[in-house]
């Protein structure tokens, strides 16, 4: 048995001492801290202590004893309850360090869990049956153990009052301030109206139609955010596209080369800037880890599973990583009475539940995740003119629970004919939010209308020029409607445009 008797005494020392140190330690340790005798008496104390102080009742070693007593649990002989609950009184033990011993005394508690939880996969795993499948084996694992090792990270299990916590969360971050809360994006004017898209424990969802370029935006966001934070990319494809086209795509971005060279392997014939290109890529992506995964066909279990299993054995516990799943769409769990709403809702909820209250690191989430959906009917843009295309959450396919599930929503769709003729030199996407819980700096321009040249009122969207397989954010509305208003009417010539296009863009 792994315990330590010293640290079980001392910390029972330092609460009879110390009661009100109490409220410290209360979130973390309970009885099954204590095991270093086979009698249980550090254990009794603990609880008998812990009921009074959780009562707050005023209570000394006298009393204490008392009501150990009373419980009428038979001790050891040589034991008597008043003697040894007084010797544990007369320690020396400071204050301040009452939190500390509780936190050494946890982990003899974690690594007993440990202990006791490879014990009961090697049970299991004698006690499975020859016929089973080799998912089923390792689940079973990840399972068996993982239900141990995850109580450790998973946080307070007791409602808190948040206002017992403001004052010092605030004043702390106060002393201490940070520029970004996050993985902020490539894009400077998504940073400034949405802040991070990619918060720890929460979900971003891109809604496009099929080939509008929800792969590309998705592969270029997290590799240059990857690049920037040193931070792995796990992505699951939902059997829609190979490793070789995603290679293809991420070094024709990154190069420029077009996909056609990098495919068929001409780009060594195409010349020597060709070539300066694309091996120029070999050092860049040395500080990207994208680790493809083909999840297609995949139930929604298996995915999470392997999502845990990667997770831990290749990232490892308490490191950050995002999580990419290309895209959100039904899978062969569809059968009885469950319609296709329900299995993207419970697919939806799960990928959150994972993410948000299970793969922790100090009670609180370390995954971020990133994905698509199909969106419907409703966001056809061809042949339509901008007044007629529907730019809200209707045009999500699916169910409605991935938008209740999101932290971001956004709607990546081409500029119609009419918007490309009048807002020249400002891309030829348009990314749309539809709905934001957490805003930027400058929230007040990313929720507000912006007013048009024509006096009327257009929703702010992000402007993003995609050519190829690169992506290049050319500002938002309101610069838009910057630039036409310094240059009415919008002179296309170069040099003249560069005039009046936002330093943002420069």
């Amino acid at each position: 048995m792994i315990f330590s008797l010293e640290l079980e005494q001392h910390l029972l020392a330092a609460l009879i001492k110390y009661p009100d140190k109490y409220g410290n330690v209360a979130s973390f340790i309970d009885e099954n801290d204590f095991c270093a005798d086979e009698n249980a008496i550090n254990k009794t104390i603990f609880y008998v202590l812990r009921q009074a102080l959780e009562n707050a009742e005023k209570i000394d070693e006298v009393l204490l004893a008392q009501r150990v007593e009373g419980l009428s649990i038979t001790f050891p002989s040589d034991i008597k309850i008043s003697d040894y609950i007084r010797s544990l009184a007369l320690r020396k033990v400071s204050a301040d360090n009452v939190e500390k011993i509780a936190q050494e005394l946890k982990k003899y508690t974690v690594r007993r869990e440990i202990f006791e939880g490879s014990k009961k996969v090697a049970d299991c795993m004698r006690k499975m049956s020859p016929s089973a499948s080799y998912n089923d084996i390792i689940q079973t694992a990840d399972h068996t153990f993982n239900e141990r090792i995850n109580f450790f990270d998973a946080g307070p299990s007791t409602p808190i009052n948040i206002s017992d916590e403001m004052e010092e969360w605030i004043e702390l971050r106060g002393n201490n301030p940070i520029s970004e809360f996050g993985l902020m994006s490539p894009y400077q004017r998504v940073n400034d109206l949405y802040g991070s898209l990619l918060r720890p424990g929460n979900i971003t969802v891109i809604v496009a139609r099929s080939g509008v370029g929800k792969t590309r935006f998705c592969m270029d966001f997290c590799t240059k955010v990857s690049a920037k934070y040193n931070v792995p990319i796990l992505h699951f494809d939902n059997g829609e596209m190979s490793k070789e086209e995603l290679i293809v795509r991420q070094c024709s971005a990154l190069s420029g080369v077009s996909a056609n060279l990098l495919e068929t392997g001409q780009w060594r014939q195409a010349g020597e800037e060709i070539v300066d290109k694309v091996r120029a890529v070999w050092k860049t992506v040395k500080n990207i880890k994208f680790y493809y995964y083909n999840a297609g066909g995949m139930s929604v279990d298996n995915m999470i599973a392997t999502l845990r299993r990667f997770y831990y054995s290749k990232i490892g516990r308490g490191n950050p990583m995002i999580f990419s799943f290309d895209y959100i769409k039904t899978t062969f769990e569809r059968n009885g009475s469950k319609s296709e709403w329900q299995v993207v809702g419970e697919m939806v909820d799960k990928f959150k539940q994972t993410i948000h209250k299970e793969i922790l690191s100090d009670g609180g989430p370390i995954i971020p995740m990133i994905t698509s959906v199909q969106s419907n009917r409703q966001g056809i843009v061809n042949n339509r003119q901008a007044q007629d295309v529907v730019d809200d959450e209707s045009v999500v396919s699916l169910s409605d629970r991935i938008t209740q599930f999101c932290s971001h929503m956004f709607i990546l769709r081409q500029k119609t004919l009419d918007e490309i003729a009048t807002e020249p030199n400002f891309g030829n996407h348009k990314l749309i939010n539809v709905k934001s819980r957490h805003l930027g700096a400058e929230f007040a321009r990313a929720i507000n209308p912006v007013r048009m040249p024509d006096g009327s009122l257009r929703k702010n969207a992000i402007n993003l020029q995609m050519d190829g397989f690169q992506v290049e954010e050319r500002g938002d509305m309101v610069d838009l409607v910057a630039a036409l208003a310094a240059n009415d009417p919008l002179d296309e010539e170069p040099n003249v445009v560069d005039d009046f296009i936002p330093e943002l863009l420069r």
